[in-house]
């Protein structure tokens, strides 16, 4: 008789960000605002091709309140950094730098760590677009809005004024998708002292495929310099600006979660060996059995990658476990146990996981997978295989016995 018992970690975790619209502001002191952008990966049985990160970012900043419809249609997300500064504006029909002028960086690469520091992942963050709102600050300007036109190398995303607060907010999409450097403007038809209450900038994310990446959250930092034209800022808002910060930090968080479940039906903790076919051949014809065999079926449910090890109570040097003749003194039998995992495959070669030996000598087997694989038919099969079963039959009444452990590991 054969014990085997199944065992799995505590499922782990993981996380993705698409589109999102961050606030932000600063230039001019020493100072840096931080911004979090939050973003999970957490596959369910309700939509197992589902393969993306969800924005988790909480609400705040342009996208609450009026224009919160429009990003949600359009995959925008705003965040208000409570950065404050102003701008000084000066009547001209250039596009230049002295009236409504936003300079946006080039795509960056960031790098995010998970927590115990052992897995490090790339993600492209493009700035595709950005946005100001202005206030005049004396409130003697005039009531109607203080910019006209189409910008160049952008397109108005959001766009609103308020002739009583003397208000105007305008978004720039630009239009290469965020790869290069790109300035965008609007004429400017009034000279005035603005506050800027709000600088916001609209981004793109592309994340590794969440599959391949194992459970856990992952953290990554990266910042921005905003200033004037006369400082080299990665983000220019024109002459004339006076900021309470002129860094900010972007700080990523990205939780991964991977369902991993191992479902056993009733008496999977025993197995007991016999030919295929039944004892009929050898009990009536004396033919000995090539094997003696059974196997253990269960389901996997997972979306990330799992080891499979294997442990002994009478080990064998080749790494195999054996049955041991628990009624007279005999040789232990080797016992060949084999795994099949239909729908995942070995991550180290990438073949099929069906039929791969397992013993105790060898570097656990990590399995991987492309799809969140949803209660798959899998199997355990065990086996005295050739001599062995003759040299087991030379025993008659005999009594075979060992415990065997499979450990499913959730966390390789």
């Amino acid at each position: 008789m054969i014990r085997n018992l199944l065992s799995t970690a505590a499922p782990v975790r993981l996380r993705q960000v698409l589109c999102a619209l961050a606030l932000a502001a600063a230039v001019g002191g020493v100072h840096a605002a931080d911004i979090h952008i939050t973003a999970e990966f957490k596959p369910s049985t309700l939509d197992p091709n589902k393969r993306e990160f969800v924005n988790t970012t909480p609400w705040s900043g342009v996208c609450v309140g009026t224009h919160q419809q429009a990003c949600i249609n359009n995959n925008w997300w705003s965040i208000d950094t409570k950065i404050r500064g102003t701008k000084d504006g000066i009547r001209e029909t250039n596009y230049g730098p002295n009236g409504f002028y936003i300079g946006m960086p080039p795509a960056r690469t960031v790098n995010v760590t998970s927590d115990d520091g052992k897995h490090s992942f790339d993600l492209g963050f493009n700035i595709i677009g950005a946005a100001m709102r202005l206030v005049d600050e004396d409130r003697d300007g005039p009531r109607e809005p203080a910019s006209v036109g189409n910008p160049n190398n952008c397109n108005l995303g959001l766009k609103n004024t308020n002739a009583l607060n003397r208000t105007v907010m305008r978004m720039f999409l630009r239009r290469d998708g965020g790869e290069g450097v790109v300035a965008c403007a609007l004429h400017w038809l009034n000279t005035n002292n603005y506050l800027m209450t709000e600088f916001d900038f609209t981004y793109k994310l592309t994340t590794p495929a969440p599959l391949g990446m194992p459970s856990g959250v992952y953290r990554g930092v990266t910042a921005f310099r905003v200033g004037g034209t006369d400082e080299g800022a990665d983000f220019d808002l024109g002459n004339g600006v006076t900021l309470d910060d002129n860094v900010v930090n972007i700080h990523f968080e990205l939780d991964v979660h991977h369902p991993f479940e191992l479902e056993l039906p009733p008496g999977s903790d025993r197995a007991v060996l016999a030919p295929r076919g039944g004892w009929t051949q050898w009990s009536d014809h004396g033919i000995v059995p090539k094997m003696l065999e059974r196997e253990l079926p269960f389901t996997v449910s997972s979306s990330g990658q799992f080891s499979v090890s294997l442990q002994c109570q009478y080990p064998l040097p080749d790494g195999r476990c054996a049955i041991r003749n628990m009624t007279e003194a005999a040789e232990d039998a080797p016992l060949d146990i084999a795994l099949s995992l239909p729908g995942f495959r070995v991550a180290a070669t990438g073949a099929d996981a069906v039929g791969l030996p397992l013993t105790t000598t060898m570097a656990p087997p990590v399995f991987t997978t492309d799809v969140l694989v949803i209660r798959r038919p899998s199997q355990l099969h065990f086996a005295v295989k050739g001599d062995a079963v003759k040299e087991m039959l030379d025993h008659p009444g005999s009594h075979y016995r060992g415990d065997v452990t499979v450990i499913f590991d959730a966390d390789p």
